[in-house]
């Protein structure tokens, strides 16, 4: 009987690279729509504060898919 102990231990997200990129583009247009309306200004810049994190985290994904490749 084989043990299945070593499969997909290390993966730590499945989630794409391109799902937090996507993500950051949403938050960095509704930020700009939300600035360019001027009604909801709290909200617009919460949008900007979380866009740059959309991009890191598809960032620091990508680097995590990129090493996975080299190394199978």
């Amino acid at each position: 009987m084989t043990s299945r102990t070593g499969t997909a231990v290390n993966r730590k997200s499945k989630i794409p690279w391109y799902v937090y990129f996507v993500g950051g583009v949403l938050y960095t247009v509704l930020a700009v729509m939300l600035f360019a309306e001027s009604t909801l200004p709290v909200l617009a810049w919460m949008c900007t504060i979380s866009a740059p994190l959309g991009y890191y985290y598809a960032w620091g994904a990508w680097k995590r898919e990129k090493q996975n490749r080299a190394d199978a």
